[in-house]
């Protein structure tokens, strides 16, 4: 399959291959070279996955439809070898949002239990092996039902945790002394907020405040909060879905800051795949919206990247990205319809340009990350239908 991953560019292109027998990939005009280095059989549907670096060494988590989460080294050659798999449930339902606490020592896992409505946490040793520390249940004041996504904020040495999924609403918990979590606030959904079915949640610091963005699948709709110092959220704007913007079915958020500008990248998973009210009213094609966001945590509209032929945009579950400079972000766009990644560039100006796309032959949910190590990038997929995990480098320099 990988022999058919060949970047087609308008202008001149460079194909290189290695001893490996791998393709690497420069694409012209933007210094960016994508390396396929490995693949792995996966023992499920992939729907969360992680890379953590620690002490010169690398490893991967990846967790999604089934009951486990497996931990792989990843050489410094990039091979990928399994390591241990954990059973984290007894039940159907699957686990997700994987997420890492920033510089916190020691190093811990956060994950989304979805089968079980919990979050857990886990202590990553350092040899890669996990060790369940603590875990929170969902309870009649919170919104931890089927949890799908989980981000992490530090405001003055306090972390907080936000949580969200198929529930309908938000919860906030902060994560104790003593490696506990305890419930600060929830938020329930309502008619103007933002909050029924969060898949993605970002986060930006503009001045001295830190600002919060939840994705709404089931509203289709954007809502940002200012984080106060207690971790409790303060709505600033809310932005429904209309025929000029791709909110129906939100899904992917994140953000980045170039120079002085702040944008907000959102992505949808059309909800015509779904037993949703409406669904294929709400229907009204594909793509990716560019939003600003002022000092006060007020989002606007800005720019859109419309679906067409020669991209690779339908049914948008990822965007990650990595920040070059002021000046220019790399964004990569994992898709579940059109099973590949669109790979664009983001200026100051807001507007994203595409490059080129990789043409996968799988689906990705949402199973798709970026991580920077020895100054390139690790870009690790899962792919949901076909029990697949690939790795590719990603060099920049």
């Amino acid at each position: 399959m990988h022999s058919n991953i060949v970047f087609h560019i308008s202008f001149l292109f460079i194909i290189t291959s290695f001893t490996n027998c791998c393709r690497i990939n420069k694409l012209q005009g933007h210094n960016l070279q994508i390396t396929f280095i490995d693949s792995t059989n996966y023992s499920g549907q992939v729907v969360s996955a992680l890379v953590h670096q620690t002490d010169n060494q690398t490893f991967a988590y990846v967790a999604g439809e089934k009951n486990t989460v497996e931990a792989y080294t990843i050489t410094p050659q990039g091979k990928l070898d399994l390591l241990e798999q954990y059973q984290i449930t007894n039940q159907f339902g699957g686990i997700r949002a994987l997420t890492k606490l920033g510089d916190h020592k020691p190093n811990f896992l956060i994950l989304g239990n979805k089968a079980d409505n919990s979050i857990e946490i886990h202590q990553i040793e350092k040899n890669g092996n996990l060790k369940l520390l603590n875990s929170i249940f969902d309870t009649d004041s919170t919104f931890i039902d089927e949890t799908v996504t989980i981000h992490p904020i530090t405001i003055n040495n306090r972390t907080f945790i936000y949580a969200g999924g198929l529930d309908k609403g938000i919860s906030c918990f902060e994560l104790n002394a003593n490696d506990s979590l305890h419930h600060v606030q929830s938020i329930p959904d309502n008619d103007s907020l933002f909050l029924h079915g969060i898949i993605g949640m970002s986060s930006l610091s503009i001045g001295k405040k830190t600002f919060l963005f939840t994705g709404s699948f089931f509203d289709g709709g954007l809502s940002s909060f200012q984080v106060l110092d207690n971790g409790h959220l303060k709505n600033t704007s809310n932005i429904l879905d209309d025929n000029t913007l791709f909110l129906n079915g939100t899904f992917p958020v994140n953000t980045v800051q170039l120079g002085k500008q702040n944008f907000l990248l959102v992505g949808h998973r059309h909800k015509l795949h779904y037993s949703t009210p409406d669904a294929e009213n709400d229907y009204h094609g594909d793509g990716v919206n560019v939003f600003k966001v002022n000092e006060q945590g007020q989002i606007k509209p800005h720019s859109t990247l419309k679906d067409n032929d020669k991209l690779k945009l339908k049914g948008s579950t990822r965007i990650e990205l990595i920040k070059i400079n002021e000046d220019i972000a790399y964004v990569f766009i994992g898709t579940r319809d059109d099973k590949g990644v669109q790979i664009c560039s983001l200026h100051q100006d807001g507007i994203l340009q595409p490059i080129q796309s990789i043409d996968l032959g799988y689906s990705i949910y949402n199973g798709m990350t970026l991580k920077e190590v020895d100054n390139h990038l690790l870009l690790l997929i899962g792919a949901y239908d076909k029990n697949l995990i690939e790795i590719y480098s990603v060099n920049y320099q």
